[in-house]
């Protein structure tokens, strides 16, 4: 590198940083040396940490704005810059030790106080935070630079050389503060300086990148786009083995948590706006004192501005606690990262968190120790046993929601265990369309405070105000008449509901508007709703590139994560089917095409990715728009989509082909190709100042054109740049857009085909299933790629560890991929944890395939094996009815097993009533005497469901009806048939020889079948001998059909001879008295005619007439009086039938009583 090498001479690079800290020293005034001076010590004695980031940004902030609410948030701008510096300067005097310490503290210091010093001026802010956005894209941070800096002379030498342009760059800046007024130092810092100190740093952040991956012995991936995942993991170390070993355990337990970042989003939400409401609000003060709820829940519509409001409860409470036992954390789901939208995500980074701020993380060192990743139940064992128990928790979430309901219950669950154990304080937010504003779906939390946003949101007015100012200024915003602006502004705030997103959206369309005239009438119609404000910016969008638009959505929507601008760009230029590369079909500008989407979609001014302005866009592009040619925005269409992109791009053969940048050929202006050329730039290059060289060299036709695209290449490509941005996204994420089954192909199958027959696609991944591309290729019933799939070695590894790929055979029953899977030695013996660890053959039985299970055994599956819930693939055969099934496994000896279950086995196929299942499991003889459970005897439960076949098959078999342990338990095959009603079961058991004279025996089926009104088994039962008047509990045989109104089972018993006033010795109920109360009025006839006593009483001492008072029945209390009974007559209670009937307001049984005398007592 040329930096380098300009360097090789000069003195040492830590100590031309500590003569570069002491120039800007000089430079200070007094005061600005003593500050400087303080600040360098107190970071030296305690250095900082991630949170004293988050600190300095809203410092920053505050001093920037002179404001509160509205107006840009310029300090998350800084954070990727202030993150290295701040890893730097925790470094300590580990690494650099002695005095040379101070120099390291000293920079943090200096940056610290440069940026306060200048933030004054928000018009060179602007400018300012532009340039450390774009070289904090580079800004060295690695976790793993604490244990790798002390090994590398060169690491340490490239880490000093970056920190001298930093301090240059604050020097350079100080000076134009102090030559000059603001307005001149606007002036003064020009592009030509940005670019000057970019270009330094970028290159020294590649040097140290380098020395990185070569330090690791390993390649490490562009943590740039990955952004500051470092944590400084104490303040202050020895350099000694021990430190060193517990800095790796401390490393590997928070990358067990989470390697996720969580920051980006926050960073992206910060830097949307301000919001004051939370301070103004009693609730939030009490919430931050834990003086109350420990659960804070704010609701709102659509565009409210929910995550806003979080991102700024977040920085306020790293500015309101230091204090060393509060734990701060937070987490953004995000809809178009799939990742942030798991449980597994969200516990594991609010665990990194939490744990990172502990020194010494070796006490969980063994719940870690074989594991190459953590579970929930898992992380929530570490974190019990590392933080202290008095730690308190303060754990910010949004986009719960988001989530799918088994993702947000097993992350609620896990928190409200959390609540139980620690002090967790914790603040979420949830759209008001995801529940129905009432404690209802948050009682998973403890005693939860819910805030709902309202319309007339105060923060709306200072938005509104902030975003007009920001466009007039910016000239975004044209007019002709300035009293304009105000009635914008009201039109606004009379529309916004509360929602910034409408506001938001309804100013980038005033914006287009060119008149006057045009802007007042888009006032007079501003939309109602986001759904309509959607539409018409589509609409409206359409002309700007109508071919372009639903390309662009369907991609952006369907992405696994955000593309960057570089990709999409390449994405776009892909033609389905055309696998020739033409770089002419390249966006010359991304920007100008992206407007015919309007303001739906942004670019990320930092991460350079392109993304829907809100989630609630994804919901209606997928739920109600249409593209351009009226064809519904499915999901599938935009998976769909992604796939034909992905499948042409990837068969480009220019991968294979390109030209490389270690040659210069000599190339005329004349003869030179633009594919060469195109080739040769990367998208980033600076086009317009090389055309302007072609443009000269066309008067000179030797011109070396070979030397400029050279000199081009290695100005403008970065060692580590991608000629082809892409293609790791397509390489990577291929599997995950593969949505379609074996009947709805991609359109471009064959160049699918071709990519596997090539080895182009990544096989080492997974879908957000697990599913592996042999798994999916399966399931897909695709034979051709199974095939090409299986001539991998990776593939074919597979099978001996994951049976998903041979279950996914079964279970579609194809026989051709099973038996390919089979010969490349698929392993039998796997079992599948997601159903209860079955083997293959188990679900393959299930599954009903006949061919699959053949097969299965003739390669050697074992038929006696168990799963989790003890269960065989016989016992599963059975459970399914799976006939031809049960036959070969009896075949193939499974009959064996019989000796052991056969209780078990036979009683699943008793209940699920096959006759034919149940005679080929008594065929292996089982012993039928062999009742481990009376309850589940195969006879009783056949008898109970009616089955009458396999009842008389189970009887010739020696199966015993009258065994003495089934009448111990009062459920024997008699009583159970009669109580059900199963006649022809009750006449096969009576003529089997079961005595029902037995007092027991037969009395008590008389009882059951009475009670529910089977007549022709009451019947039977009766001429059989059953005692008639037989009680129990219940009553009597008579008194249990009068209960229930069975008039003519009364009738039957009564002709038997059933005794009208005979009550059960156990329950004195008495048969008149019982259909009184229930109201059978025809019942009640029947027993008066034939001669029960109309005044005999009952339990409770209630007679007829009592009862059916109390209970309002009129027509039988006006048949009992027109009987002659008596009306004075009390309960046990002292209760008469009319004191019953006035107290419950049974007027018409009141006037009858009292027409016959009745006295109210």
């Amino acid at each position: 590198m040329s930096v380098a090498l300009a360097n090789a001479s000069r003195l040492k690079a830590e100590v031309r940083l500590g003569q570069a800290i002491s120039q800007f020293e000089a430079d200070l005034s007094r005061e600005q040396k003593a500050a400087f001076h303080a600040s360098r010590i107190r970071t030296h004695k305690s250095p900082p940490t991630p949170n004293d980031v988050m600190r300095l940004a809203a410092e920053i902030d505050r001093t920037a704005s002179g404001k509160v609410g509205g107006g840009r948030c310029f300090g998350p701008r800084f954070t990727n810059v202030l993150h290295a510096v701040q890893q730097f300067a925790a470094l300590g005097d580990i690494i650099i030790g002695g005095s040379q310490n101070l120099i390291a503290c000293g920079v943090w210091s200096l940056v610290r106080m440069t940026l306060l010093f200048i933030v004054t001026s928000t018009s060179y802010m602007e400018k300012l935070s532009g340039l450390f956005m774009a070289v904090g894209r580079s800004a060295p941070r690695y976790q793993m630079m604490g244990l790798l800096y002390a090994k590398s002379k060169s690491l340490q030498s490239s880490l000093s050389e970056y920190f001298i342009v930093v301090v240059r760059l604050c020097h350079h800046m100080l000076n134009l503060t102090q030559r000059s007024i603001i307005g001149q130092f606007v002036s003064s810092l020009n592009d030509s300086h940005i670019k000057g100190f970019q270009s330094e740093l970028d290159s020294w952040a590649n040097t140290i990148k380098e020395e990185v991956a070569l330090s690791m012995g390993q390649t490490i991936e562009d943590e740039g786009q990955e952004n500051s995942r470092f944590r400084a993991l104490s303040t202050k170390f020895s350099e000694t083995a021990s430190h060193r070993a517990r800095m790796k355990m401390n490393l590997r337990v928070l990358d067990l948590c989470s390697t996720y970042d969580y920051e980006t989003t926050w960073k992206q939400t910060r830097k949307r706006g301000n919001a004051t409401l939370f301070n103004n609000s009693n609730e939030y003060q009490n919430w931050k004192t834990g003086a109350e709820s420990p659960t804070l829940v704010y609701r709102g519509k659509l565009g409210s501005g929910k995550s806003v409001l979080l991102a700024n409860i977040v920085e306020d409470l790293n500015v309101h606690f230091q204090d060393k036992n509060i734990g701060l954390a937070y987490f953004f789901c995000r809809h178009d990262i799939l990742e942030s939208l798991k449980a597994r995500t969200v516990i594991g980074s609010l665990a990194r968190q939490l744990l990172s701020s502990m020194p010494d993380l070796s006490v969980v060192g063994d719940l870690c120790a074989n594991s190459p990743t953590l579970d929930i139940e898992a992380i929530s064992k570490v974190l019990h046993r590392a933080l202290p128990r008095d730690y308190n928790i303060f754990f910010v979430l949004d986009g719960l929601d988001e989530c799918s309901d088994h993702e947000r219950g097993m992350v609620e669950q896990e928190l409200r265990t959390l609540q139980t154990r620690f002090t967790l304080l914790l603040c979420i937010s949830s759209r008001i369309e995801a529940d129905d504003g009432s404690k209802e779906g948050y009682e998973h939390f403890a005693t939860p405070s819910i805030i709902s946003l309202p319309d007339d949101n105060p923060d709306i007015e200072g938005f509104i105000s902030a975003e007009l100012e920001s466009c007039i200024m910016s000239r975004k915003l044209q007019i002709g008449d300035p009293s304009l602006i105000l009635e914008i502004e009201d039109a606004l705030l009379r529309g916004a509901q509360g929602m910034f997103l409408w506001v938001a959206l309804q100013i980038e369309s005033l914006c287009a508007e060119k008149t006057d005239k045009a802007i007042r009438q888009a006032l007079e119609n501003l939309p109602k709703s986001l759904s309509e404000t959607f539409s018409r910016i589509l609409a409206k969008s359409l002309n700007f590139a109508e071919s372009y638009q639903a390309r662009i959505l369907k991609l952006v929507t369907i992405a696994q994560r955000p593309l960057t601008t570089e990709e999409l760009r390449e994405a776009l230029s892909v033609n389905p089917g055309d696998t020739n590369w033409n770089p002419a079909t390249l966006l010359n500008d991304l920007y100008s095409t992206l407007t015919c989407c309007g303001s739906l979609i942004i670019v990320d001014e930092e991460e350079m990715t392109v993304r829907l302005v809100h989630h609630s866009v994804k919901n209606f592009l997928l739920c109600s728009a249409e593209d351009s040619s009226g064809i519904p925005f499915t999901i599938d269409c935009a998976h769909m989509e992604m796939v034909n992109v992905i499948i042409t791009y990837l068969n480009y053969g220019i991968f294979d082909t390109q030209v490389s940048s270690l040659v210069v050929p000599q190339i005329t202006a004349a003869s030179a190709p633009s594919a060469i050329v195109k080739s040769i730039l990367h998208p980033s290059s600076d086009v317009r100042s090389l055309a302007l060289k072609f443009l000269k060299s066309r008067k000179q036709p030797n011109f070396n054109v070979g030397q400029v695209l050279s000199e081009a290449s290695e100005q403008f490509q970065p060692k580590s740049g991608n000629q082809f941005p892409f293609r790791n996204y397509a390489k990577s994420n291929w599997l995950r857009h593969m949505r379609w089954k074996s009947r709805s192909k991609p359109l471009k199958y064959n160049l699918l085909l071709r990519l596997f027959e090539k080895g182009v696609l990544d096989l080492d991944i997974t879908d957000d299933s697990g599913h592996t591309p042999l798994s999916w290729a399966v399931a897909a019933e695709n034979d051709e790629i199974v095939q090409l799939l299986l001539a991998h070695e990776t593939s074919a590894a597979e099978l001996q560890k994951n049976s998903a790929p041979l279950w996914w055979a079964s279970r579609t029953g194809n026989l051709i991929i099973a038996r390919l899977l089979l010969e490349k030695g698929a392993n039998l013996e796997l079992q599948n944890k997601e159903h209860q660890n079955r083997t293959l053959l188990s679900l393959a039985v299930e599954d009903g395939h006949i061919g699959i299970v053949r097969l299965l055994l003739e390669h050697g599956a074992r038929v006696y094996t168990r799963d989790s819930l003890g269960q065989t693939p016989l016992w599963w055969a059975i459970e399914a009815g799976r006939t031809p099934m049960i036959r070969l496994l009896l075949e193939k000896g499974a009959g064996t097993e019989l000796m052991d279950a056969a209780h078990g086995l036979l009683l699943t196929a008793v209940e699920g009533g096959n006759y034919e299942n149940v005679e080929l499991l008594l065929k292996q003889g089982p012993n039928l005497s062999i009742m481990p459970d009376p309850f589940r005897y195969p006879l009783l439960i056949a008898a109970e469901q009616g089955h009458y076949e396999i009842v008389e098959l189970l009887l010739e078999k020696g199966a015993d009806p009258d065994l003495e342990c089934l009448r111990d338990t009062l459920r024997y095959p008699l009583l159970i048939a009669a109580e059900s009603g199963h006649y022809k079961i009750v006449q096969l058991l009576l003529k089997k020889g079961v005595d029902v004279r037995d007092e027991v025996k037969g009395g008590l089926p008389l009882l059951k079948a009475a009670k529910n009104g089977h007549y022709e088994i009451v019947k039977l039962l009766l001429e059989k001998g059953a005692p008639i008047e037989y009680g129990d509990g219940s009553g009597t045989p008579l008194s249990n059909a009068a209960m229930n109104g069975h008039d003519i089972v009364v009738e039957l018993l009564l002709d038997a001879g059933a005794d009208t006033n005979h009550a059960s010795s156990v329950s004195y109920q008495l048969p008149l008295s019982k259909a009184a109360e229930q109201g059978h009025d025809r019942v009640v006839k029947i027993l008066l005619e034939k001669g029960a006593l109309i005044n005999s009483r009952g339990d409770f001492g209630r007679s007829a007439l009592v009862g059916a008072a109390q209970q309002g029945h009129d027509r039988v209390v006006e048949i009992l009086l027109e009987k002659g009974a008596k009306v004075d007559l009390q309960d046990d209670m002292g209760e008469s039938a009319i004191s019953y009937a006035t107290r419950k307001g049974h007027d018409q049984i009141v006037k009858l009583l009292r027409q016959k005398g009745a006295q109210i007592n």
